[in-house]
């Protein structure tokens, strides 16, 4: 069963955009923050204007973002946006800090590995529905709010940025392929062809390019891919919970992750890595590959507007995750619509953050610009089937298709599982951190490593969850088990209801 593009908005969620460096802009027009600093005081204090201040990590975008907010202020030139850029891990490391001195930005996305409901409770975020209509709310695809996810006992309090898709797809070099006497038109099927095509890649390179290039200095890219392609051989892992699907446990030395490792281990052994691989960030490595440094990069959607735009000599295909040689015994994991950005409990400009937030998603411009470059799909009804152009977005689309399934949420099933997650304490080194010492050549015996990392994060899961029900959250083990889940079917609303 594929999914259709109507499943696909209600199912699938903001994929991790990273940006390659901290950035800090301020997108207001140079003859108001003259008169506001001639004055002496801050920008847009003595002139009238509201400064709204925006924090995200939406590096992809950057470019489209500012002229945005160019157009924004000249529509509304009593509010000034001051707009902060960083990476997505400094972003969670700052807006913690904010939050706690109370110095939070009145538009910032829910850092990752946090849930809504936990920081709603801990009055991060304020309900959106007394800025926002029904007019508003009804442009969006069915899905996008739902309790567990975007909305907390009713209300909204967060929208996705981007019907995103899941980011561990991968990007192959045309060129590349046909210098190293490989057809672009059949890409690698199997983990055995892929590691073959990188070392065919890698010799006929000769030091120029090599096989693979990935971001490896973020765990995170490397926890997706092992997830999301240990999935494929039926692992049943995922980014909703340390849960398998498949074994109701944090089990993380299972034959399908071990034949990742495996494969990435042999990769590395043939010194089919490019040599910068450990010491750069997925948007450094995706750099390098438009310059054809590399044969194969694992990497998201976003990736296709920033080449189609800054390396239109790039010739790129896009190909699904290849298979253990035991073949495909699970899909990609697609989850719900996930929360993104809000509105901070501290805003002293609501009515002027709703109203960034109705032009952002409801205006003539960002929207629109946004899937036409060939970054993502939108969550606006519309817009992806009138905007949407670029060959190679839709090719990524048509792969999650053919290879994707929504699969269940614990936290549409119930709500109270947030409280788990804020008591649960991560495990380091974690699976991904454990993958890339692997690829440096730091670690030898990583079958022990997952096992005791197994284990490891099975007791911090149940001491988490014994901690929610403690403070009176009602929650279990068994809110993270789906027998009626089919790793091989989309987990749809009727299969929530069929639970009770």
């Amino acid at each position: 069963m594929k999914l259709s593009l109507r499943t696909m908005t209600q199912a699938i969620a903001v994929s991790s955009l990273i940006s390659l460096s901290a950035c800090s802009t301020a997108d207001s027009p140079p003859a108001a923050s003259a008169q506001a600093n001639a004055a002496g005081g801050s920008p847009g204090a003595d002139n009238g204007q509201v400064v709204l201040r925006i924090m995200d990590w939406s590096d992809s975008v950057k470019q489209l973002r500012e002229e945005f907010h160019r157009k924004f202020t000249e529509k509304y030139p009593n509010i000034r946006i001051e707009y902060t850029q960083l990476t997505i891990d400094q972003f969670k490391n700052t807006v913690l800090t904010a939050v706690k001195t109370n110095d939070a930005p009145d538009l910032f996305p829910v850092p990752t590995g946090m849930k809504l409901t936990t920081l709603v409770k801990e009055n991060w975020f304020q309900p959106l529905d007394p800025f926002i209509d029904d007019t508003f709310k009804n442009m969006f695809v069915e899905g996008t709010f739902q309790n567990g996810t975007t909305m907390v006992d009713g209300k909204i309090y967060s929208i996705p940025e981007a019907l995103s898709l899941p980011s561990t797809l991968v990007f192959y070099n045309k060129k590349l392929f046909k210098e190293a006497g490989l057809d672009p038109q059949k890409p690698p099927v199997t983990y055995n062809e892929f590691r073959d095509y990188a070392r065919k890649i890698t010799a006929a390179g000769k030091g120029k390019y090599y096989g693979i290039i990935e971001g490896g200095k973020q765990s995170n890219r490397w926890l997706s891919t092992l997830r999301e392609w240990s999935s494929l051989g039926g692992s049943g892992l995922n980014g909703s919970a340390p849960v398998s699907l498949v074994t109701k446990q944090p089990t993380y030395d299972s034959q399908p992750v071990l034949d990742l490792f495996a494969l990435f281990k042999g990769l590395a052994q043939d010194g089919s890595f490019h040599p910068k691989t450990m010491s750069i960030s997925a948007p450094e490595a995706r750099a390098l590959f438009a310059q054809d440094q590399a044969g194969f990069i694992i990497q998201g959607a976003w990736n296709v507007g920033v080449w189609n735009k800054d390396n239109p000599q790039l010739d790129y295909g896009v190909m699904a995750p290849p298979l253990p040689e035991s073949g495909l015994k699970g899909s990609i994991p697609v989850t719900s619509n996930s929360a993104w950005i809000g509105l901070s409990a501290k805003s002293k400009h609501p009515k002027e953050a709703a109203l960034y937030l109705k032009e952002f998603y409801g205006g003539d411009f960002f929207q629109a610009k946004r899937v036409e470059s060939g970054d993502s799909f939108s969550v606006v009804k519309g817009v992806n089937e009138k905007y949407a152009k670029a060959p190679q977005l839709k090719a990524y689309y048509d792969i999650v298709q053919q290879y994707g399934r929504m699969i269940p949420d614990p936290s549409v099933r119930n709500p109270d599982t947030a409280a788990i997650f804020a008591e649960f304490k991560d495990v380091h080194p974690d699976a991904g951190e454990i993958l890339s010492a692997v690829v440096a050549g730091a670690m030898k015996d990583e079958k022990s490593a997952l096992a005791l990392y197994s284990k490891q994060l099975g007791t911090a899961w149940n001491s988490a969850i014994e901690a929610a029900k403690g403070k009176g959250a009602k929650v279990s083990g068994s809110d993270f088990e789906f027998p009626n889940w089919d790793p091989m079917k989309n987990y749809t609303a009727d299969d929530y209801k069929a639970l009770k």
